[in-house]
């Protein structure tokens, strides 16, 4: 049985992800395992939908089993992103591939520029983090490395930003001495942030900005997710980091410089520039006022949710302790059951049971625990709290898959 691994956020799941799928099955895949990101993502912002709403379409779109991607991996660069994503489809130990979108859908291109980016980041470093100190941005520096290093054309690679996370998962895959195999499907329709949908595929980051203005988005995503999406705008359940603002603040003018310093993604005297803004009396006005071209928008919300959610340093430098279950089918417990005697960490549901097997499952357990409850506060209706320990799954009933699933987003 051929079993293949995608890392993902679904945020929300559209017809771009049903094509991905399609393609992993046309690829011959019997089975697929997804990680998924958890209650906050990469960008810097609180899920639109829960994680468990998104693990359930997940499957529903033909996804097999849905292991989450847990907060600090989630909320995270692309290279932190990507070890988390590729070391919990290994500890697996029956996933056979990792398959990944990219502009470029060339495997050997991708993986030339993840060469260089890496001996841009060991042999060069020194002359990193001098263009760094200087005021580049990490993306800007390693670009012009590399075109300096090497040519043009792998440089002009890591400008798009699928393939800059493809690059994260090959070199994760190599610091891991992964056997997974990568394979790249060529993205189709429109970009990763493009504003503009192309016929019936539209960008995430399109989508939860045309919806959040009142757009009409099912032509954009299966039924069943734009369903899931309306009910739950029509019950308060929409996730936004703009409902966390007051804690935010409240947080930031509560909390010193020292203590600050441990904080995931805060370095170079960042600490000391988010103090002094604490003044802020809004979240808006607190970006702009921190925002400098060394940091881009999307690193400074998630050093926020950081701050907030007690994030730090070291529980990004771990790798998962645990996989945790959010989803599955028949499939997924079949993937489940013949994977036990080859996984190299525990596997369950159950996020009590999980943090009871070592001391690094309990403190990952426990940021899980409290980013859920904290999630809870980001939507329009308030949650309860201490959910996360309490949630039971049941298994999902698959929809169309492959030709189906493609025909489907195409109405």
């Amino acid at each position: 049985m051929k079993i293949s691994g995608i890392i993902c956020e679904y945020n929300p799941l559209h017809n771009g992800h049903l094509y991905h799928l399609s393609q992993v099955r046309e690829g011959g895949a019997d089975g697929i395992v997804a990680v998924m990101s958890g209650n906050f993502v990469q960008r810097g912002d609180a899920a639109i939908l829960d994680k468990f709403t998104r693990a359930r379409l997940a499957i529903q779109a033909g996804v097999d089993l849905v292991l989450e991607l847990p907060v600090p991996y989630a909320l995270a660069p692309a290279e932190n992103f990507a070890m988390g994503g590729v070391a919990l489809l290994t500890a697996l130990g029956n996933v056979d591939e990792i398959s990944f979108g990219s502009e470029s859908g060339d495997i050997q291109l991708l993986a030339q520029a993840a060469e260089a980016c890496n001996i841009c980041k060991t042999e060069y470093a020194d002359v990193m983090d001098d263009f760094l100190r200087s005021g580049y941005s990490y993306p800007e520096v390693l670009s012009q490395m590399v075109s300096q290093l090497y040519d043009e054309e792998t440089a002009a690679v890591l400008r798009q930003p699928n393939n800059t996370l493809a690059i994260a998962y090959l070199n994760a895959m190599e610091e891991l001495g992964s056997p997974l195999h990568p394979v790249t499907i060529r993205r189709r329709g429109a970009g990763h942030n493009s504003q503009q949908p192309t016929e019936n595929t539209a960008s995430a980051t399109y989508i939860r900005q045309f919806f959040a203005e009142g757009g009409d988005c099912r032509r954009m995503m299966p039924s069943y997710s734009w369903h899931a999406l309306r009910e739950a705008d029509a019950e308060g359940h929409i996730g936004s980091m703009e409902y966390l603002e007051r804690l935010i603040l409240y947080k930031l003018r509560t909390t010193d410089p020292d203590e600050m310093h441990n904080i995931a993604e805060i370095g170079q005297g960042l600490e000391y520039r988010l103090y002094k803004a604490k003044r802020a009396a809004s979240l808006s006005e607190l970006l702009r006022t921190i925002q400098t071209k060394r940091y881009p928008m999307a690193r400074l919300r998630r050093i926020l949710l950081h701050l907030l959610l007690d994030i730090r340093t070291e529980d990004m430098q771990k790798l998962p302790p645990y996989g945790r279950v959010l989803a599955f089918n028949d499939m997924g417990r079949q993937i489940l059951r013949e994977s036990k005697s080859m996984r190299t960490i525990p596997f369950s549901h159950s996020l009590a049971e999980l943090a009871e097997t070592s001391a690094d499952a309990g403190r990952c357990a426990a940021l899980e625990s409290q980013s859920t409850d904290i999630y809870q506060l980001s939507r329009k209706e308030i949650g309860q709290g201490e959910s996360d320990f309490r949630r039971h799954i049941t298994p999902v009933r698959r929809r169309a898959t492959g030709r189906d699933a493609e025909q489907e987003a195409q109405g």
